[in-house]
């Protein structure tokens, strides 16, 4: 059974309509992943739960972040001086209306009529040592000196305090607000806006501490402090350790010996005992040494038969027998001829 023509329409269709799918697919680009990694704060948005502060009635902080404060002496208190603030979720519903950044809620902490030095910190485990990090967060702030003076409309600053508003990174994974070891970033008043503050340090243990810092300067009717969407992400790893170089031992040069020639030694000359000087003829008044006896070769005497046998007699003797060999053949060869 043959197609039919719109069978064939149908399915010249669907290969057209594959063809693009595929297209887009190859020209689409997946999106680059994020260089600086994960999120390692907990609860970043300052969601819930908020857990009470002890022996602070209507007070409460997100978990696990953690209230700190350092409350003045009794005459610091009694002038207007480092309080101990007010803790509390921020709802998009407060007055004006910017108080949470994302989610439904923020942390603020605030206290009016005076300042403090106050803020909230958060410890984070796991930390690779040696790896480089980065701690930020959004804060604002709202500082009013008096409301009365009508230049505080809409919950807005008006003859504002000095925050002093920064956050830190303690490398060491300390509890102290005070510590030498914290690297603090700049500070910033984010006045009536999101600001994003931030600062960086290297681990130096697997847990470090992550800080938020505010002292407003002046004993203000409002000094308010609001925080959202927290991050601490490593944005370098631990630098890859280099091996140190083995010490290879030094060979002390040992010098070439050249052989030297060593004469032979010198071959012994037999030594002669002296000659004994000639007996004088005349009688000396001295006795005259002994002269050398002289030697006086024996003769040797050589038999007949060992001249014959030996030498020139021995050569003497084979000619003579050849020649009477070969005169006994000439003569019997001259009688066979008669």
């Amino acid at each position: 059974m043959k197609p039919t023509i719109s069978t064939l329409r149908r399915l010249h269709l669907i290969m057209v309509c594959l063809c693009v799918v595929l297209v887009s697919l190859l020209l689409v680009r997946p999106a680059p992943a994020r260089a600086d990694g994960a999120n390692l704060i907990q609860n970043p948005g300052f969601e819930r739960p908020y857990v009470p502060l002890a022996n602070k009635e209507n007070c409460a902080v997100a978990s696990p972040w953690v209230a700190w404060y350092r409350e003045g002496t009794r005459e610091e208190v009694s002038q207007g001086y480092r309080f101990a603030p007010e803790y509390k979720a921020a709802f998009r519903a407060d007055v004006p209306g910017n108080r949470v950044r994302n989610g439904e809620l923020a942390q603020q902490w605030f206290h009016s009529y005076g300042n403090f030095e106050a803020g909230v910190l958060q410890q984070v485990h796991n930390i690779p040592v040696g790896s480089k990090l980065r701690f930020e967060i959004w804060g604002m702030s709202w500082s009013c000196d008096k409301e009365s003076r009508g230049n505080c409309g809409g919950a807005t600053s008006g003859d504002p305090s000095p925050m002093h508003f920064k956050v830190g990174i303690d490398p060491t994974g300390g509890g102290d607000p005070f510590s030498p070891a914290i690297v603090w970033g700049e500070e910033n008043n984010a006045y009536d806006k999101w600001t994003l503050l931030q600062a960086e340090a290297v681990a130096q243990k697997t847990t470090v501490t992550v800080y938020v810092y505010s002292y407003p300067t002046y004993r203000s009717q409002d000094n308010n402090i609001y925080l959202d969407d927290a991050s601490l992400v490593v944005v370098a790893p631990p630098p890859t350790p280099t091996r140190k170089p083995t010490a290879v031992p030094t060979a002390t040069p040992v010098p070439t010996l050249v052989p030297t020639a060593v004469p032979p030694p010198p071959t012994p000359v037999p030594t002669c005992p002296p000659l004994a000087p000639p007996c004088p003829t005349t009688t000396a008044p001295k006795p005259c040494p002994t002269c050398p006896p002289v030697v006086i070769p024996t003769p040797v005497t050589v038999s007949f038969v060992e001249q014959l046998t030996s030498g020139q007699g021995l050569i003497a003797l084979l000619a003579a027998l050849a020649t009477i060999v070969a005169a006994f053949f000439f003569g019997m060869s001259l009688g066979r001829r008669k």
